[in-house]
């Protein structure tokens, strides 16, 4: 949590429903031709619960083959990517890093989640065999270096929605609901509900209004509880359930990000207004700090939503009143007290207008988000007032 809270963010944010980074994976028989006319094969839908890891928060789906006659018990994963990709952090910014499926057996899947105390859910899928051939085969297809890869989308296209859309293709699903209201409502509360509450803040900030989207009926199985929680809905496609519990730790949530924002801009108004050497230097570090903050948050925003590929961010509107022009304020700051006076007279107005058509913006603004925006406004106070100090001394 030493890193830049930023980065720390994006990470978090753009690893969505990934399980743990590889850089490769054995492929143990799964790319063995499929003796068709004697196969007895058995499918089941792996989702493991959150870990502690930034981008295990949203827990992870994967599908494990069983193959009695040949003796394999394979798991797919279709997250993982590769750190030693050539100008990995570019490509991992813009979204455009490549994800790629792997395999291993399924002792050494439950190695992994035994050792990071994360309990896995199984639920065996009764599809035909004929179906069951077809997916596997796919699935060895899937294997080949020339089908592996893909652009990873952590709403549209992910770890989760790739088996979603094999089990759908291979198997009758009825369209039973489990009431998602927005892409943006289940991602933001993952790292709420796993005590990374500045996280799920920071992504809030970083998705846009199509992430306000309802998801149809086959898209909002997207996240791997989702999926779970879909498939249980259907019966006659599970023959089974099982559960092996590795977690026996609680989650800490600790103080909720609102709740230290509210007390923040409390403190920043204390000290903008009691008149003594000490306070008002307090409200001039927090004047720059939040500068600094805000432009870089900004700057981000920018990215993430107009230069990025990652579509759940495009259209943002918090781009109105959280941008990189803050950053220009900074140098002025120090310069010219009339000129900073001008600046935060553009950032109030824009800011209040934009509170004031919120009704009719098609984004939604949490209250997490609306305390930030609210010390936003008030630092633009205090530009302004800064500028009319400069007047009035003349």
């Amino acid at each position: 949590m030493k890193k830049n809270i930023f980065l720390i963010v994006l990470f978090a944010f753009v690893g969505l429903v990934t399980p743990t980074v590889i850089a490769a994976q054995n492929e143990i028989a799964s790319l063995n031709p499929i003796d068709t006319s004697n196969s007895k094969l058995r499918f089941s839908l792996i989702t493991c619960d959150a870990g502690d890891d930034l981008y295990s928060i949203w827990g992870h789906t994967a599908i494990r083959v069983v193959d009695s006659i040949n003796n394999t018990d394979i798991v797919y994963n279709y997250g993982s990517f590769d750190f030693n990709t050539p100008n990995f952090i570019a490509k991992f910014v813009k979204g455009n890093l490549r994800y790629f499926i792997s395999s291993n057996s399924y002792s050494e899947f439950l190695y992994e989640y035994q050792y990071f105390q994360r309990n896995v859910h199984e639920q065996v899928l009764k599809i035909s065999t004929i179906e069951k051939i077809k997916w596997q085969q796919e699935l060895q297809t899937n294997m080949m270096p020339g089908n592996r890869f893909y652009l990873y989308n952590f709403i549209y296209d992910n770890c989760t929605t790739r088996i979603k859309d094999g089990l759908f293709k291979h198997a009758a699903i009825n369209e039973y609901s489990i009431g998602v209201n927005s892409f943006r409502e289940e991602v933001v509360s993952a790292p709420y509900k796993g005590g990374l509450g500045w996280v799920g803040l920071g992504i809030d900030l970083l998705l846009g209004a199509v992430s306000d989207q309802h998801p149809t009926l086959f898209q909002e199985a997207f996240l791997p509880v989702l999926l779970y929680n879909k498939i249980a809905l259907n019966h006659r496609i599970v023959s089974a359930t099982q559960e092996i519990k590795y977690n026996t730790k609680k989650v800490e949530t600790g103080i909720a990000p609102i709740t230290i924002l509210i007390l923040f801009l409390a403190l920043y108004i204390f000290a903008a207004y009691w008149n003594a050497l000490f306070t008002q230097r307090l409200a001039r570090c927090i004047d720059i700090s939040l500068l600094v903050l805000l432009g870089i948050g900004g700057a981000l925003v920018f990215y993430m939503s107009k230069i990025s590929i990652h579509s759940a961010c495009h259209d943002n509107y918090n781009l109105i009143w959280l941008h990189p022009i803050y950053l220009i304020a900074i140098p002025l700051y120090f310069i010219s007290k009339k000129w900073t006076g001008y600046l935060g007279w553009v950032f109030f107005i824009i800011t209040i207008l934009f509170m004031f058509a919120n009704y009719w913006i098609p984004q939604h603004f949490s209250k997490s988000v609306m305390v930030v925006m609210a010390i936003a406004l008030f630092l633009q106070t205090r530009l302004i007032k800064r500028g009319l100090d400069a007047k009035y001394q003349k």
